[in-house]
């Protein structure tokens, strides 16, 4: 009880200088930067919601092709509106090779371009249909198809669909917007490039922690405008959620050529949310999309900078490594490389080829995951003196691993969520770092967390002297909880009363209520009894 009484006397003194306590008040000073503090989450764009739109999804009729040079044993799509987003599917065995190639504007077929199977998968679900990564073909209206397998033609086993992503108004500025001034890219939102939530079928599903940050390309193309970039992430999100059958699209995050960041899977970017990126490893990674095919092309200098920042946000948020090791456990499935259980050790930013049947992220893309995890390192900086990591280090057994990003709030201070006992630990350079945890933890974020009229926590959570219950010490006020009465607030002129008589052991006993007004002041129920303080008053009576 004496640590209560010490604290008190500076508790009391603020109730009598403001009257009833609140969380205004009881802030502490501004925080003083801290070396070590994980990254900044990126901030959103400034762009109003896009007009949702469905996007337009049709099987092709696959017919001779036109003439032309290299046409032997294709087939062709001709439509009268551009085709914009299409992809292969087949039946059968896949082919060994698959290509196509789209009429370019100057009237002349481009290049065959060899299109791979799609080389991830929703976790326990097999996607709908065998088929290929969407390919981005703008504004053709020609498209012609080929497939070998064994050294025999396959075409013949080929199907073509195509996907049009339609626009919105904030397709030719989604780029600028985000990209428009230095430091960390901007995230268009799924409201902002026009993502229709109907067609979104897989509920946000959590993992306990991100232990790992996963490096794809999306294949396709490299020849797309920076309008054309919110369209191209509509025309992913319909082929994953509805062709292949994933419920939503299979990537946490996007980035374009640009540097431009396109949320992804629904859930929360700060938070651990499953994913279909890569088979067998969904679970605690997060996977970074880079818009374009890098088989022979490298992944441009803005491109590489933004998704390595958003692996600074998403590693160093959760004290993360990114020159580190992790072992991750595979759940096995048709394009991992590994079978269920397998352990593996992975590198904390690794490509997808590490763990799945695939060549994604290119071989160009490959050869800049040195640059693109040196970068992250280099952002995430050193964390060793971070005072949430070092209370979390102290506490893991308790608090598990984190789960939800560091990131400030509310009284210049700053929160980590925990995976273990519904726990947080906050800090600010006026109060330190503290956990909250349990049901004092759930009460605490129901009066506003951070912003709640009991302030910041100034002491991990301890046991009550009767051996009853367990309380938290905030700076303005404490929470008290007993598996009878719950967990509740004491604050202000009632805990300078409910102090004195002996806190929990006196003739009152725990709280059973938060305050609540009344005529004249504001009231609070206990065990044995209730506690009425005048407005104004520095002390409350019996009621």
């Amino acid at each position: 009880m004496g640590s209560r009484v010490r604290v008190l006397g500076a508790l009391v003194a603020l109730a009598l200088v403001t009257g009833p306590v609140t969380a205004a008040a009881a802030a502490p000073a501004p925080a003083a930067p801290v070396v070590g503090t994980a990254p900044e989450p990126p901030p959103v764009a400034p762009l109003p919601a896009a007009r949702a739109v469905e996007p337009k999804v049709e099987r092709e009729a696959l017919g001779a092709p036109a003439p032309s040079p290299d046409s032997a044993d294709a087939r062709q799509a001709s439509s009268p509106d551009p085709l914009k987003l299409v992809a292969v599917s087949w039946t059968g065995p896949t082919p060994d090779v698959i290509e196509l190639r789209s009429r370019l504007a100057n009237g002349t077929f481009g290049a065959w371009t060899r299109v791979d199977p799609v080389d991830a998968e929703r976790d326990g679900r097999r996607a709908a249909v065998a088929a290929s990564e969407p390919v981005w073909v703008a504004d053709s209206r020609e498209v012609q198809v080929r497939a070998v397998d064994d050294g025999a033609p396959a075409t013949a086993r080929m199907a073509l669909t195509s996907i049009d992503p339609a626009t919105t108004g904030n397709d030719a500025r989604a780029v600028a917007a985000a990209t428009s001034s230095p430091g960390l890219p901007k995230v268009v939102t799924r409201a902002q490039w026009g993502a229709d939530e109907k067609l979104m079928t897989w509920p946000p599903e959590y993992t306990p922690t991100v232990r790992a940050v996963t490096i794809h390309h999306t294949a396709g193309t490299n020849a797309y405008t920076a309008a054309d970039s919110a369209a191209i992430v509509r025309g992913i999100y319909a082929y994953h959620a509805k062709t292949l059958g994933w419920g939503d699209i299979g990537y946490n995050v996007l980035v374009d050529r640009f540097g431009t960041v396109f949320e992804g899977r629904k859930g929360g970017l700060e938070r651990p949310v499953i994913a279909a990126h890569a088979g067998g490893f969904n679970r605690e990674t997060f996977g970074i999309g880079m818009m374009g095919d890098f088989t022979s092309v490298a992944p441009p200098a803005a491109q590489i900078e933004a998704t390595a920042r958003l692996a600074a946000y998403k590693l160093g948020g959760l004290y993360r490594d990114p020159r580190a090791t992790v072992t991750l456990t595979s759940a096995g499935g048709g394009t991992s490389k590994y079978p269920k259980g397998r352990a593996v050790t992975l590198p904390t930013v690794f490509a997808h080829r590490d763990v799945g049947a695939t060549e994604c992220p290119g071989n160009t893309g490959i050869r800049s995951m040195p640059t693109i995890r040196d970068r992250t390192a280099a952002l995430v900086g050193n964390l060793a003196t971070n005072p949430i990591r070092t209370k979390w280090l102290a506490q893991r057994t308790l608090l598990a691993e984190p789960s939800v990003v560091e990131s400030p709030t509310a009284q210049n201070a700053r929160v980590t969520r925990f995976s273990g006992s519904n726990g947080s630990v906050y800090w600010s350079s006026g109060t330190g770092a503290w956990s909250v945890v349990g049901e004092i933890n759930r009460r605490y974020d129901a009066l506003g967390a951070a912003s709640a009229p009991v302030g910041l926590p100034t002491a991990d959570e301890r046991g009550t002297p009767d051996g009853r219950g367990r309380f938290s010490q905030f700076t303005a006020g404490f929470v008290y909880w007993t598996p009878q009465t719950g967990a509740w607030p004491v604050r202000g002129a009632i805990l300078s009363t409910w102090a004195s008589a002996g806190y929990e052991r006196s003739t009152y006993g725990y709280p059973r209520s938060d305050q609540y007004a009344v005529s004249g002041g504001v009231r609070q129920d206990f065990e044995r009894g209730s506690l009425f303080a005048p407005t104004g008053s520095s002390t409350a009576r019996r009621v």
